[in-house]
């Protein structure tokens, strides 16, 4: 998977990603959402700054996790105007900020593969899994290219399953 999101051309990727940045942007306004945990994208990770640049201009809340060393996440709401800092496996978030611990309306995760079934394969540090397990009224989605969606993740019972996979393809997304 990592492979074949590094051999995509600029234009493949661009394309994608609007596709994506529309689809999640319409999921936002379906779900009414005021609250948005996303993730900062990295290099070769789908590009989300179009989408939280969506819910800043709309006046939706910004939430973006912090990577610690022992397998969790911390949470900072993420503003306009902040100034980011970098951490293990080179993941941003805002200086400065103090943790969040209000509700969540929407998660968008990130992944290297997903099941049409909802399952979801991470980087293999259970760093989502345990974050989502605690909040479960949170719609869970995932933003996949093409060759991420596959036909069978394995599973146990601390993986927790996306709500929805948003697909880059024109107009499709797979609803769980």
């Amino acid at each position: 998977m990592l492979q074949a999101r590094l051999e995509l051309s600029q234009a493949q990727k661009n394309s994608f990603y609007k596709n994506l940045e529309e689809q999640s942007i319409a999921l936002i306004q379906r779900l009414s959402a005021r609250s948005v945990h996303i993730y900062i994208s990295l290099k070769d990770e789908v590009n989300t700054q179009g989408i939280i640049e969506y819910c800043w201009e709309n006046n939706i809340k910004v939430i973006v996790p912090e990577t610690l060393r022992a397998g969790l996440l911390k949470h900072r709401e993420y503003r306009q105007q902040d100034k980011l800092t970098t951490g293990p496996f080179q993941c941003k978030w805002p200086e400065n900020r103090p943790e969040y611990k209000g509700s969540l309306d929407l998660i968008i995760c990130p992944g290297l593969a997903f099941s049409k079934n909802g399952a979801r394969l991470g980087y293999g540090g259970g760093y989502y899994d345990r974050f989502l397990i605690k909040h479960p009224n949170a719609w869970k989605a995932a933003l996949a290219l093409p060759f991420q969606l596959i036909e069978h993740i394995p599973t146990n019972e601390q993986d927790c399953k996306m709500d929805q996979i948003l697909v880059a393809k024109a107009g499709f997304a797979t609803k769980v």
